[in-house]
């Protein structure tokens, strides 16, 4: 600890040089007393630290001493005798209690002066620039009693040492307390049982010895301390030895409340992995089965179960992948059903309305003769060509859907469309006495479109909102230009006065052979639906928010071409 924080002071005092041999500026030399002030409060060991940095004008100094709780910084100005060799000459290590400056003059270096017995580690560190000259040095000195005191708070029979490579005692903990041992002459080799070893061990590379003394039932635990090596050839580092003494049965029952600790630690943890472990399969294993059980319904044919998909891990997404592979299966089985539902009834359409023309015809030759005649089979005969006419309605509702053809695009005005699928539907319009409003805007630019089934799309929504409407009751018609998914397009709206549309067929209202008529194929809105579609188009219907239903047709101003020839 003590030399990483001289060297980052030494580094410090380095980085902040103005040249080689030109010193700190006045502002450089602040920062770096806040920085050693600042190390000075923090560590309560440190008695004194110094800087001395050879200047243009002399040395300059600055020294941080502790009185009691109070920290003293003081700055020297350039000038006087004081140069850092001395700081760097003192060997670095433990000494007697000496002050390293004495009214802001350096004591002489290798003073050996014993001030009551107590010492103080101390260290040293050049300041070296970047091209490697050596211009100053940082040099702390740490009280030793401090340093050591948090070392030996005894409990039981524990005692703690701390000695010198000679084996002299320096501080002894006992009762709580560190007592300095100033007379030198009680030998901590006495208390350790090492007179025989004593310099063999210091000589090995082994820092750290523990051994037990069977008379005394204590155990012993040394380590070696390295504080600087020595200068002179065949001398030890300079070195302290920190040490305990321990009852052994006090040890022993240290080891065994500490096995009994981990015992049940690791009963605990044993404990709490399998009840997490419970929980965790029981999260996992039940969403599985769940998946598992709708999986296998899904394989039977069952493609109306619904999973689970509000996790958001990686069992949800699992549901959610398997609730679109059961939307896919609907899709794929409704198109499929579909598909075979239409080609039966292409072939029946077609028969029947072979049929029907034989009927339509002869029917043409009674009605004739019996207007002529003037009798009362004249009037069953017209009823009759009218049922025939709204079979023939059916069927090629049923031909529209079941073959379905590609567009023919051509440039559509789409108010005289509209106007021409009213003029259609002016019968039915007469006979419930409906009013029927255009009120589209004047001008509405061209559709690139499919004239004849844009004609049929209209016709077949008209006369879904005619035959919702009341007798007397109101259909109205508006459309403007507008954009949509900032294309531009033709928006039509086209609302009734009628009950509104059901609930439960409101998600089904474009599905083929939906309908609450009592006379219907429902499929008007699917063949509307799928023409919408063809013209990459949009259509919604809705309940109005004052009664009745609005129908919403967006169609685009010019529908990709290749797209529109596929069949929705």
């Amino acid at each position: 600890m003590i030399k990483a924080d001289i060297a980052v002071l030494a580094d410090g005092s380095a980085s902040g040089l103005q040249g080689e041999d030109s010193g700190l500026n006045a502002e450089s030399l602040q920062m770096l007393a806040d920085q050693f002030t600042a190390m000075m409060r923090k560590r309560s060991a440190y008695e004194q630290s110094l800087l001395v940095l050879n200047g243009a004008t002399g040395p300059q100094v600055l020294q941080v001493q502790r009185f009691g709780d109070l920290v003293q910084t003081t700055i020297d100005a350039p000038g006087g005798s004081v140069g850092y060799e001395a700081l760097l000459g003192k060997k670095q290590g433990l000494h007697p209690r000496g002050s390293m400056a004495e009214s802001g003059r350096l004591r002489a270096k290798g003073a050996n002066q014993n001030s009551g017995g107590q010492y103080d580690l101390y260290f040293s560190a050049p300041v070296v620039t970047r091209g490697g000259s050596i211009v100053g040095a940082v040099a702390i000195s740490v009280d030793f009693a401090t340093l050591v005191a948090d070392l030996g708070q005894s409990q039981n029979n524990m005692v703690f040492y701390v000695a010198d490579r000679e084996g002299r005692i320096l501080y002894r903990s006992r009762a709580g307390s560190v007592t300095p041992q100033v007379d030198g002459r009680e030998i901590a080799l006495n208390h350790f049982q090492l007179s025989d070893r004593w310099n063999d061990w210091l000589q090995t590379d082994d820092l750290h010895v523990q051994y037990e003394m069977p008379e005394s039932a204590l155990v012993v635990d040394l380590h070696r301390v390295v504080l600087a090596e020595g200068g002179e050839a065949g001398l030890l580092a300079d070195i302290i030895v920190v040490g305990g003494i321990a009852s052994f049965a006090d040890v022993e029952m240290k080891a065994s409340r500490f096995r009994a600790q981990l015992a049940v630690a690791v009963l605990g943890i044993g404990a709490l992995m399998i009840l997490s472990l419970v929980v965790a399969t029981g999260n996992v294993v039940r969403p599985i089965e769940r998946l598992t059980k709708i999986a296998n319904r899904i394989a039977s044919g069952d493609c109306d179960v619904v999973a689970p998909v509000h996790q958001k891990d990686e069992i949800g997404i699992l549901a959610r992948a398997m609730m679109r592979m059961a939307d896919e299966l609907r899709r794929t089985g409704k198109n499929e059903e579909q598909a075979a539902m239409g080609r039966m009834a292409s072939m029946i359409a077609h028969d029947l309305r072979n049929a029907l023309s034989s009927v339509k015809m002869n029917l043409h030759i009674l009605h004739a003769h019996h207007r002529e005649t003037n009798d009362d089979y004249s009037e069953g005969c017209e009823i009759a060509m009218n049922q025939v006419k709204y079979m023939e309605h059916i069927l090629n509702d049923m031909l529209a859907f079941a073959r379905p053809s590609n567009l023919e695009l051509d440039g559509v005005d789409l108010r005289e469309t509209l106007d021409t699928a009213a003029v259609v539907l002016l019968p039915e319009v007469t006979r419930k006495s409906i009013d029927l409003r255009n009120r589209s805007d004047q001008k509405l630019p061209t559709v690139m479109g499919d004239r004849n089934k844009l004609r049929q799309l209209f016709e077949n929504i008209l006369d879904n909102a005619i035959q919702a409407a009341p007798k007397g009751g109101c259909v109205v018609i508006q459309a403007r230009a507008l954009l949509h998914e900032s294309q531009p397009a033709v928006e039509i709206n086209i609302t009734d006065d009628g009950p509104g549309i059901a609930s439960d067929i409101a998600d089904k209202l474009f599905e083929p052979f939906v309908t609450t008529r009592a006379r219907g194929t429902g499929l008007g809105l699917a063949i509307a639906h799928r023409i919408v579609r063809q013209h990459q188009g949009w259509i919604q219907l809705v309940n109005g928010p004052s009664g009745g239903a609005i129908a919403t047709v967006i169609l685009p101003l010019s529908p990709d071409r290749h797209d529109s020839q596929s069949t929705v």
